[in-house]
């Protein structure tokens, strides 16, 4: 049995569940506690960092790593493409988009937090005391001086024209690359996820996410791709499991 260990509303967590359900793997979520949780899965793996998945006596970390991982052991349908051309253009969006898009998502992101800081509570996990809860919540309003200078004008300018590049290619094609899912899809569609939450993410964060974003009508489309891929996943497993 599959057994991934994750951060819930991590994109990299959400990029490997969209593979699993891509793949219709059966598998098991733990969730693991922000720092606590983590010193457990250092002490078992060596790595900080989730999402980890376990396989019987194998364990792999990194999302692209588990991706690929799943596509040995449940060949259909690919999310590698097998045409070169493809293949390749998959693999650089997967990496643009979990580095590139990743981090000018997470900036932004953070400036949205410190506006709204009770939002963090949405994104822990239950099982974290209310003392804890309090002294995460307060820490972007302690660190705000620190940050904002790393939050500017350009920035966000930047992540605007990517994702009206995004927008373009979605607008055109179902997929990013060729005919069918793959990971150039999953990657940039799990990063989208910090600015517009996905039903995925529960009743308290679903529509929530970065309100320059969400509000922008021109990125309506964009937004709609990326949760028809998650829908389409969803309605596949639910119709195989009657």
């Amino acid at each position: 049995m599959l057994e991934l260990h994750q951060f819930r509303h991590s994109p990299y967590c959400l990029k490997v569940r969209m593979a699993l359900a891509a793949k219709k793997l059966e598998y098991t979520t733990v969730e693991i506690t922000p720092a606590i949780g983590q010193i457990d899965i250092f002490q078992k793996t060596g790595q900080r960092k989730l999402p980890v998945l376990f396989d019987n006596e194998i364990t792999i970390h990194n999302s692209s790593s588990i991706i690929r991982h799943l596509e040995k052991i449940q060949i259909d349908p690919k999310l590698i493409p097998d045409n070169p051309k493809e293949r390749s253009q998959a693999q650089i969006i997967e990496n643009w988009a979990d580095t590139t898009l990743s981090k000018s998502i997470k900036i932004v992101f953070l400036e949205e937090i410190m506006k709204s800081p009770a939002m963090i509570s949405s994104l822990l996990p239950n099982e974290i005391s209310d003392s804890i809860q309090k002294f995460i919540v307060n820490m972007p309003l302690k660190i705000g001086s620190q940050i904002s200078g790393l939050i500017n004008q350009k920035e966000k300018e930047s992540l605007k024209l990517n994702l009206d590049y995004l927008t373009n290619l979605v607008e055109k094609e179902n997929f990013l690359v060729g005919k069918e899912l793959s990971i150039a899809d999953l990657s940039v569609a799990s990063h989208l996820s910090l600015l517009s939450f996905p039903k995925s993410s529960g009743e308290a964060l679903q529509g929530k996410g970065c309100s320059i974003f969400i509000n922008d009508p021109s990125l309506k489309n964009l937004f709609e791709w990326r949760d028809s891929i998650e829908d389409k996943l969803i309605k596949t497993n639910q119709k195989e499991s009657y």
